[in-house]
């Protein structure tokens, strides 16, 4: 050895902790060390700091409870104590670093969390139920002239398949069913309830097919084995009797609809909330067959299917899918042989697995309840909650490999000291598992504001477990793995510095080579790639919402409110009702019809057509009711013909050009005079109707017949002036109570329901605009982190070239070029990739906008604007300190 001797290293401390090699090793690095010290300080208290050396050196062992060898063994308690111990310290110490860190890391953490949280729970929908894979809902599918799905079958249909179909283990009859309820409380006072649509008839065999009640008070086999049973379940029980015990509700009285009497025979609680079977009202089967009610659904008609009557099956063990299907062609067959006109449609019946249910779109669920959910939807989401994740991950991963550079001398300080780099990334990783556990901290917060503030994204009764155990170990394990994909590489890349390099201090971080630097702009350009891209897509959502909804419809929807009379109160009651409202001066124009001119919803009716050479034509044709008032009140256009009117032994309709055009007439006014038929009901066309959208613009105006009619018509329709709305509903409200005192008047907007056509439009764009807002936040902060280090490791740079005369410009181009660049490369990925997504979302729209070029160009301005934001204020405080202050050398 050359140079300035320094003492001799007491072997003797160190040999219980490591080997002779290693204390060989130990003693050539300390020695290196040692004369780089005196090279740059001189021999001035030499002998210190090597003694300070050795004593960090044993102190470092002996905090070391078991050996370790260089293959990376686990911690044991007292270093991972000691490891935590450094990394609060180290966290402590780089405020501005950890804030960033912790922000970012929090935002990505609280959004995956509220995201991951609601496509959980729809995802869990009747999960709880034992044998569901042995379950299957039968619906009904139409061909031919009318096209369409049906959650129900024929009524004879589960006969047939009890005396058919070997198969079946069981089999329940559901018929839904809405009412309002009168039940005589505790306090023997009788109670009203007002519209209830959890009511549904069903007998025994229910149970055995949906096993998910505990019986508080009855049982499955006897609650339901007579007419007029009825079973409640405990809540709804409270909720007509107040606050009494399951086995004191037995035999109380419940009246639906002022007539249907029936008597509680047992009480139920739900398992699980998480069902589709919601029902509250269970009413025994066989009360349908001795009340009124039997008047509504004949039993015996098999053309006939209505979506309140529904079935389903559960089979038996190790039926296979071979089975399944002979049981389905079986069924066809014979529903084909009760088909009065099956040349022109047919019907086919589908067996459908229970898990498919709650995402059923073109089927549906049950009457009046909660809509299926979009799988594609909760896909979307779930891919949005990842990228928002990921973006703060490469946020974290970016700023501590950028931050590595000051971890270089401790590094090699413990390299020096024998620590082997298995247990450095150990030391590391603790740190940014540390780091994302404070994150997870601030996150909770935000998941819970996150999901109040946007209450109107998510379903009714969903809420983030927080009392559930399984969702803190969840959130726990997502602390492990994030912290540990997020610090891992930051980590090895800390680690790897050789301990003579790291303590001489001639490792740079804005060196031009290295895979470090590589993977740094690899993540920078990914996180703009999903900022620009949520940017871009929610701009072209907004344009195509705003074009839906600013587009001419054929009708009027501004200023024009309609309402539902009582549907089994007499048509009388309705009449006077009209001739009150046409007594406020207010209104100008009053009409009575079946449906406005849209909604969500449709009736349709196959009509026969026979040209001039006696060629036959069928269609499916929708249908729209009501009076001669109609078309002045919406404002419809009729470019040929009159209106309908009122005229005994004859039928008279008025048809759009879409229909006329069907029926073979180039000129729509030729069709004035032809006749189409519905069964024994023949109408002339006598007016030709301007084609209006009476859906949405998802689909093409398809073939419409308008028909004056009375017996079908309880919905009343007016215009209202807009500087009067306020007052005129009151005076509406007014005349409506005195009609209908029981019943309240519930007004519904024409401009509201065109609105709601698109409600799963504007919860993808809200959550698309929340996501880019997130996702840009997330990314200006590491950015912000990013040019604050990059400034700092270019401070004398910056010092020399304003020295030299370099304006703020220059200083800001050098400083923020290389993160523009990357920000544009992202932009120029993001392009084609958000040109794919958008036509694809936008295929679902007959009607739709032309995206223009300026919509992707504004999305990359957008993304560069907000980032020069976030570091321009940083690039001008560089720009004007001090040059002295940076060239300063001590």
């Amino acid at each position: 050895m050359k140079g300035i001797q320094p003492p001799k290293l007491p072997l003797k401390l160190f040999r219980s902790y490591c080997s002779e090699e290693r204390l060989e090793e130990l003693e050539g690095d300390l020695y290196e060390v040692f004369q780089e010290r005196i090279a740059e300080k001189g021999t001035r208290f030499a002998s210190l700091f090597y003694w300070w050396l050795v004593i960090r050196s044993f102190r470092s062992f002996a905090l070391k409870r078991t050996k370790m060898d260089n293959q990376g063994q686990l911690l044991s308690i007292a270093s991972l104590s000691h490891n935590i111990k450094i990394a609060w310290r180290n966290i402590i110490r780089r405020k501005t670093t950890t804030a960033i860190n912790v922000i970012g890391l929090a935002i990505g953490i609280g959004g995956f969390v509220a995201i991951y949280s609601l496509v959980s729970y729809e995802l869990s929908f009747n999960k709880h139920l034992p044998d569901r894979d042995k379950i299957y809902r039968i619906h009904t599918a139409f061909g031919g002239a009318f096209s369409g799905t049906n959650p129900a079958v024929a009524i004879p249909i589960p006969d047939y398949l009890e005396e058919n179909a070997s198969i079946i283990e069981s089999l329940a009859r559901v018929y839904t069913f809405q009412a309002k309820v009168k039940a005589e409380g505790v306090d023997s006072r009788v109670k009203k309830f007002d519209l209830n649509n959890g009511i549904a008839f069903v007998d025994e065999r229910y149970f055995n097919v949906i096993d998910q009640y505990d019986w508080l008070a009855g049982t499955p086999k006897t609650s339901l084995d007579k007419p007029n049973k009825l079973v409640l379940t405990q809540e709804q029980g409270e909720k007509y009797f107040g606050k009494i015990s399951p086995l004191d509700m037995i035999g109380r009285e419940v009246v639906y609809r002022d007539s249907l009497n029936v008597t509680v025979s047992g009480v139920v609680l739900l398992k699980s909330e998480r069902t589709d079977f919601d029902f509250t009202d269970l009413i025994s089967f066989s009360t349908i067959y001795t009340t009124w009610v039997k008047d509504q659904y004949p039993k015996d008609e098999w053309t006939s299917v209505n979506s309140a009557w529904q079935v389903f099956v559960k089979l038996h063990d190790n039926v296979t899918q071979s089975q399944i299907a002979a049981m389905n062609d079986d069924l066809n067959r014979e529903m084909s042989e009760h088909e009065s006109d099956s040349e022109t449609w047919h019907t086919e019946l589908i067996i459908q697995p229970l898990d498919e249910i709650h995402y059923s779109l073109d089927v549906g669920i049950f009457d009046h309840s909660g809509a299926p959910t979009d799988l594609k939807t909760l896909n979307i989401l779930l891919a949005v909650a990842i990228a928002l994740l990921s973006i703060a991950i490469f946020n974290f991963i970016n700023l501590e490999t950028a931050q590595a550079i000051n971890k270089s001398k401790e590094v090699g300080l413990r390299k020096s000291l024998g620590v082997s780099k298995p247990s450095l990334i150990a030391r590391f990783l603790t740190e940014s598992i540390l780091v994302t556990f404070l994150a997870a901290l601030v996150s909770l917060p935000i998941s819970y504001y996150g999901v109040t503030l946007f209450s109107e994204l998510v379903p009714d009764g969903f809420s983030i477990e927080w009392s559930n155990p399984l969702f803190w170990f969840y959130l726990f394990s997502l602390v492990v793995i994030v912290g540990s994909l997020a610090g891992l590489y930051p980590a090895f890349v800390a680690s790897s510095y050789s301990p003579v390099q790291a303590l001489k201090s001639t490792i740079k971080f804005s060196g031009k080579s290295g895979g470090s630097q590589v993977i740094r702009k690899v993540l920078i350009t990914s996180q703009f790639v999903f900022s620009q891209l949520l940017v871009i897509c929610t701009l072209a959502i907004v344009w195509q919402i705003s074009y839906m909804l600013d587009k001419e419809l054929g009708f009027k929807d501004d200023g024009v409110i309609y309402f539902r009379t009582p549907t089994l109160d007499k048509i009388e009651k309705l009449q006077v009702l009209v001739n009150e409202i046409k007594s406020i001066p207010q209104i100008p124009e009053v009409t009575v019809h079946q449906n406005p001119p849209a909604r969500n919803g449709w009736s349709t009716s196959t009509m026969k057509f026979y040209d001039k050479d006696s060629t036959e034509s069928v269609e499916s044709v929708h249908q729209k009711k009501g009076d001669e008032h109609y078309f002045d009140v919406y404002q419809l256009e009729l470019i040929a013909g009159r209106n309908v009117r009122k005229k005994e032994g004859k039928l008279e309709t008025v048809i759009n050009e879409t229909y006329a055009k069907t029926l073979g007439y180039e000129n729509v006014e030729a069709a004035i005079g032809a006749q189409v038929s519905n069964g024994d009901r023949v109408y002339e066309v006598v007016g030709i109707l301007k084609d209006f959208h009476f859906q949405s613009l998802h689909v093409a105006i398809e073939p419409l017949m308008y028909t004056y009619d009375e017996d079908y018509s309880k919905c009343i329709g007016l215009s209202v002036p807009t500087k009067d709305l306020n007052m005129t509903i009151n005076k509406l409200t007014d005349v409506w109570n005195q009609v209908y005192p029981d019943d309240p008047l519930e007004v519904k907007f024409m401009d509201e329901t065109v609105e709601s056509f698109y409600e799963a439009e504007k919860r993808t764009s809200k959550v698309a605009g929340v996501a880019t807002v997130v996702a840009i936040l997330i990314s200006c902060l590491g950015l912000f982190g990013l040019i604050s280090y990059n400034i700092l490791q270019k401070s004398k740079e910056v010092g020399i070239r304003k020295v030299l005369g370099a304006s703020i410009v220059n200083i800001g181009t050098i400083l923020s070029k290389e993160f523009l660049m990357l920000i544009l490369v992202a932009f120029l990925i993001a392009i084609p990739v958000a040109y794919f997504l958008i036509n694809n979302w936008m295929e679902d729209f007959t009607y739709k906008t032309n995206i223009s070029w300026w919509i992707y160009g504004l999305g990359g301005f957008i993304s560069i604007a907000i980032a020069l934001l976030s570091i321009g204020l940083k690039i001008w405080k560089a720009s004007d300190a001090n040059p002295v202050d940076s060239l300063r050398y001590e």
